[in-house]
């Protein structure tokens, strides 16, 4: 069996980490196709190789390079590229990833040139079709050949959708089994000393959506929330908020430090050490409910409704009382969660086998 797999974004490379060397030693031939990072253009995305902020990944076979712009130029772009790659390589079938435009575009392409979709974090859902995200995701389900969900909650939305139980396998999240198999080799790590914070004595800010960052009345109360907290704000700028903040005239105040990027394994123990992380990142809200660290979710809605039913993030909208009042609480009360099902070390085996399994066509 042969699988293209597509990658559109950064941190899907992530999450097909620990996949990529299980399929091979399951013998499924398998190739990467990268359509180039979401957001600023890296340095390091290029054909000869390719890293998510330190996590390496076999060279893709296939640099696609399409560039940033509005979703609509970017799914078009991919869906030609993607069109193109596999009329070529007819490969058995084209494994899609996540919820961003190039997953929406690769799967489309693939649909059309008769290979069977299998979608990796299938049957999240949010509710809310004004998040480009959720129109993705429910578009990919209308056409996935077969489903990996990470959630039993994904699992029953798709039941709930009409799609076919046989096509739907609870696999579990594959983000969370690659924060498991990175946590020996932060163990080490003090990110937080090198920014003169200590450990369990500061919150994490990761915020990155549109519905944020393009919004100056959302950023603005959110900064103002952050600038309140009674323990220093460290905001990693992953995508973009130094830029939104100095459109909209915004500086961060009080504790709050707004620094450059860090490679993967660092902001993990970054998560790891933070007292709260703060966020609108769907990631981030995985790796935190992973790694025990409690997280907020400023956001109108959330996808990762696994982690808010288990205890681990709250939802909150971008009001600074409600920011200021829900650290509080946190830090009066840590919450103490048990991982959702099948967030585990496994999580790959479980991919491999539902594989194996078969992919059927839609017909």
């Amino acid at each position: 069996m042969r699988i293209i797999v597509a990658l559109g974004a950064r941190p899907n490379v992530v999450k097909v980490g620990p996949l990529l060397p299980e399929l091979a030693r399951a013998g499924i031939e398998c190739d990467v196709a990268f359509t180039g990072s979401r957001g600023a253009p890296h340095d390091d995305d290029s054909a000869e190789g390719l890293s998510f902020y330190g996590v390496d990944l076999i060279t893709p076979r296939w640099f696609l390079d399409i560039g940033t712009g509005t979703h609509a130029m970017e799914t078009g772009k991919a869906m030609v590229a993607f069109e193109g790659l596999f009329g070529r390589e007819r490969p058995d079938a084209a494994l899609v990833v996540g919820d961003v435009s190039a997953t929406l575009a690769a799967a489309v392409s693939a649909v059309k040139a008769g290979v069977p979709v299998i979608h990796l974090d299938a049957g999240l859902r949010c509710g809310d079709l004004r998040v480009p995200e959720e129109v993705n995701r429910v578009l990919v389900s209308r056409i996935a050949s077969l489903h990996l969900t990470p959630t039993e909650r994904a699992l029953e939305n798709l039941e709930d959708e009409g799609v076919e139980p046989e096509r739907v396998h609870f696999v579990g999240s594959i983000l969370a089994e690659s924060v498991i198999r990175h946590l020996d080799a932060i163990a080490g790590i003090d990110v937080a000393g090198a920014y003169g914070l200590v450990t369990n004595g500061y919150a994490l800010g990761c915020f990155h959506r549109p519905e944020n960052l393009a919004d100056p009345a959302r950023l603005s109360a959110i900064l103002e929330g952050l600038a309140a907290l009674p323990l220093p704000v460290l905001v990693p700028d992953t995508n973009g908020l130094r830029a939104a903040m100095a459109e909209a005239g915004l500086q961060a105040a009080g504790a709050v430090s707004v620094v450059d990027a860090v490679p993967y394994r660092s902001m993990l123990a970054l998560e790891r050490d933070a007292a709260v992380v703060l966020t609108d990142s769907t990631g981030v809200q995985e790796e935190a409910c992973s790694i025990c660290t409690p997280c907020i979710t400023v956001r109108d809605c959330t996808e990762q409704v696994a982690t808010v039913e288990a205890g681990a993030n709250r939802l909150v909208s971008a009001d600074s009382d409600a920011i200021i009042e829900s650290v509080a609480n946190i830090l009066a009360e840590p919450p103490t969660w048990v991982v959702p099902k099948r967030w585990d070390r496994a999580v790959s085996d479980r991919i491999v086998r539902a594989i194996k399994r078969g992919v059927a066509p839609l017909v």
